[in-house]
């Protein structure tokens, strides 16, 4: 897909977030470590991208068209509450149509069954040896540790939990969110999430107003920071109203704003006057509507 502004929820130290900014995105990295933050900063192509500390509600209005979460980002928030403000959040962060992508391990692989020092241990840089050890579950949430074994004999421990949800719980959480979610392959080890945000735009603020050359014209605002543009010179109040209404306008909204032009004349008794002199043209269009049947039903007759 064509994403121009991507944002990095959980980027960690910023790898993925560096690679997709030397791709020539715009990039937001997101994290609530500020040590991990500060070891992003200092990686080559760093400069790049635009750092946050904290989570997904720091994040601004509709202004990224892809959302990623990679690297089991979502098992990490081991709270429910948690992880579906996190996908409101990012539906909010999102322009309409923009996607979300994140990984989830499947809880029926029971992964964490793996996780010994046998199965586990592999060799780092720099001649670190890390393993994993001692998992065990507690309903969808596991515990477990991660050994680190440096050159020096110095050894580390790390206690970490993770959060195992279903298929079927992440699907009704992200439709909570008002997401629409592409078909997983649920029986994978790993779920493969790919969501678009079907959150509609909403108007934020209408400005009615003359161009430098008389031309009138209704720019439209909308929560997405987008502003849509539209000439009303020469249309009277219910065109006006007919043409914003396309673009989800209010029509106390567009009242409001002509009145605050002094006019000269009431938008609202025009509004009123112009749907009396619809309502008498529609009764008597219906009264000659039905004359006319009767007459057709007389001369079926004679």
């Amino acid at each position: 897909m064509s994403a121009t502004a991507v944002v990095d929820v959980g980027c960690g130290t910023g790898q993925l977030a560096v690679e997709l900014a030397r791709r020539g995105h715009e990039v937001t990295g997101v994290d609530p470590s500020p040590e991990m933050l500060e070891v992003a900063r200092r990686r080559d192509g760093g400069d790049l991208v635009r750092w946050v500390e904290g989570d997904a509600s720091c994040l601004g209005s509709g202004e990224y068209d892809l959302a990623l979460m990679s690297g089991h980002v979502v098992q990490v928030i081991t709270d429910n509450d948690h992880l579906r403000a996190t996908f409101a959040a990012l539906g909010r962060a999102l322009r309409p149509g923009g996607r979300l992508a994140f990984d989830s391990r499947n809880p029926v692989a029971r992964v964490w069954h793996q996780w010994t020092p046998d199965r586990s241990r592999q060799a780092l840089a720099d001649g670190v040896e890390v393993w994993f050890q001692d998992p065990r579950s507690h309903g969808d949430l596991v515990t477990f540790e991660i050994h680190f074994a440096f050159p020096d004999g110095t050894k580390r421990v790390s206690h970490n939990e993770l959060r195992f949800r279903s298929y079927g719980w992440l699907t009704r959480a992200l439709a909570e969110a008002g997401f629409q979610v592409d078909p997983v392959d649920h029986d994978e080890p790993d779920l493969i999430f790919m969501a678009t945000s079907t959150r509609r735009r909403r108007v934020a603020a209408l400005r009615i107003d003359a161009s430098p050359d008389g031309e009138w014209l209704a720019a439209v605002v909308f929560d997405s920071l987008e502003t849509v543009t539209v000439p009303i010179t020469g249309l009277d109040t219910t065109e006006v109203l007919q043409r914003l209404r396309d673009l989800d306008v209010p029509q106390e909204l567009v009242l409001a704003e002509l009145e605050q032009l002094n006019l000269g004349w009431s938008a609202r008794d025009e509004v009123r006057q112009r749907s009396q002199a619809d309502m008498a043209d529609w009764r008597r269009l219906d009264k000659e509507r039905r004359e006319q049947l009767k007459r057709d039903f007389r001369r079926g007759h004679d």
